[in-house]
């Protein structure tokens, strides 16, 4: 998670985590349970980047809608070759 100061009025100001992962890949929590505890962090912003999936982005925008966060789609793509695996954040 990248930290930034707090704004003035104490909130978080520019605090993001742009690799999460929920239960439409392998992550341990659902979507919408992400957003409670981004909140409860100070985040101000996340993504969603589920692996070779991009499902959860409906549930995790609905359960963000009216709170201020900022969701911000994203996915992991798995790649390989004979010499490695490889996981690309886009």
């Amino acid at each position: 998670m990248a930290h930034a100061p707090l704004a003035a009025d104490g909130s978080a100001d520019g605090t993001v985590d742009l690799h999460m992962h929920s239960t439409h890949s392998d992550g341990q929590h659902a979507p919408a349970e992400l957003v409670p505890m981004a909140l409860a962090a100070g985040v101000s912003a996340i993504a969603l980047t589920d692996h070779d999936e991009v499902s959860g982005l409906p549930e995790l925008r609905r359960a963000a809608e009216g709170t201020g966060l900022e969701v911000i789609s994203g996915v992991e793509l798995s790649a390989s070759s004979e010499k490695s695996d490889l996981h690309i954040l886009g």
